[in-house]
């Protein structure tokens, strides 16, 4: 993406266009690069999203124009894309005697939220609320799972919690038509809609079913279903799968000493439906972060005569601290997708790092009239 960007950036000063409307001019509904559709593609709103939240139109498009003080100002924007990957999953779903949900999973969490999306998609399903719900996970005895990253945790197993819910459900409403003097007995399942740990008849909410009632009924026995997720890869590379961002950032280069500051910066994000809109935006800004620190702060240093690391701990391997974050936003740009998996969610684990690292050097060229693509650029490149 850096590659790309960067090379961009510098055709549009070179066409005289503004980056953004070079990017809209060039905009694109269909992969011509595969020849295929996109499943989904709402890039262009992310553009104009951003643009809005960043003000974009106060920008003044030459360089080395704008300043603070004795600070250099530059403002530029990005693109970002990440792959949408389909793989298989399984999960279990049982209603206990307690009339509360249980699912399980090998997956693991590694501090994303795969913990909390996981038992909201339950949840929903059932028509439960989240309390009532016990997401068990991370024991490979338990039903599989891929492993978490790559973005497709959400879409891969949340897929395959939503069918084995699903199946649960469709099984709960068995059982409960087959309770002696059932209401149900002559229902049909859209006739019917879960919550709070009942069935209910949808025109009579006074008729209804506890699901602790089913299980009685069932001995006592919990009701259990087991479901996969297996995407149809045939079905998947007829099309181009990705989310896709843009980054609009805002640097401060002290222009003496040459220290880089980015002082605000917003990502707009077309992921898809985003299951929480919370722990993804938690995501997103940790990318946008991880973004900074990969343009300006971290850098591995050997000694290759020792074959040895000169920098190996966190006093000299540099990362961004909190004096080093300031005014950061992310927008999610509504998108609907129905061919990547049965939620049409699509991942935001690296969507918000893609396209943020470019955008700074970008915005470096525009507050300095220097085009640095060595990362980490320091303060001495710009003296």
């Amino acid at each position: 993406m850096h590659a790309i960007e960067a090379t961009m950036d510098e055709l549009s000063y070179k066409l005289g266009i503004d980056p953004m409307e070079l990017r809209l001019i060039n905009y694109s509904e269909r992969d011509v690069s595969e020849d295929k559709p996109f499943s989904s593609k709402e890039l262009r709103e992310c553009y104009l999203q951003g643009a809005d939240k960043f003000r974009w139109h106060e920008r003044n498009p030459d360089t080395r124009c704008t300043r603070r003080g004795n600070r250099l100002v530059g403002s530029v924007m990005s693109s970002g894309i990440w792959d949408v990957i389909g793989l298989p999953a399984r999960a279990e779903a049982g209603i206990g005697k307690d009339g509360k949900l249980t699912v399980k999973s090998a997956v693991t969490d590694i501090g994303t939220g795969t913990y909390t999306v996981m038992t909201q998609i339950a949840a929903d399903e059932l028509g439960l609320g989240t309390e009532d719900v016990t997401f068990e996970y991370g024991d490979s005895k338990m039903p599989l799972s891929p492993i978490q990253g790559g973005s497709y945790t959400t879409g891969v197993v949340g897929s395959a919690i939503k069918a084995a819910c699903s199946s649960l459900r469709n099984r709960m409403f068995t059982k409960a038509q087959m309770m002696n003097d059932s209401p149900f007995k002559t229902v049909r399942m859209e006739d019917v809609h879960f919550e709070n740990g009942n069935i209910y008849l949808k025109v009579d909410e006074g008729v209804s079913v506890t699901f602790q009632q089913i299980i009685a009924q069932n001995k006592g026995k919990a009701i259990k279903t087991t479901k996969s997720n297996v995407p149809n890869i045939i079905e998947l590379k007829k099309y181009t799968r990705a989310a896709h961002s843009a980054s609009f950032v805002e640097v401060e280069v002290d222009k003496q000493l040459g220290i880089i500051n980015v002082t605000r910066a917003v990502t707009a994000v077309a992921a898809g439906k985003i299951i929480n809109p919370k722990t993804a935006r938690s995501q997103i800004l940790g990318g946008m972060i991880w973004g900074i620190s990969k343009a300006l702060r971290e850098e591995t240093l050997t000694d290759h005569r020792m074959g040895k690391y000169v920098n190996p701990n966190l006093g000299e391997y540099h990362i961004p601290v909190h004096a080093d974050i300031h005014d950061l936003d992310v927008i999610f740009v509504d998108e609907k997708d129905d061919i990547i998996n049965e939620l049409g969610s699509k991942g935001v684990g690296e969507i918000g790092l893609a396209s943020m690292a470019p955008a700074i050097a970008n915005a470096i060229f525009h507050a300095t009239g220097k085009r640095i693509n060595k990362f980490p650029i320091h303060f001495d490149a710009l003296l």
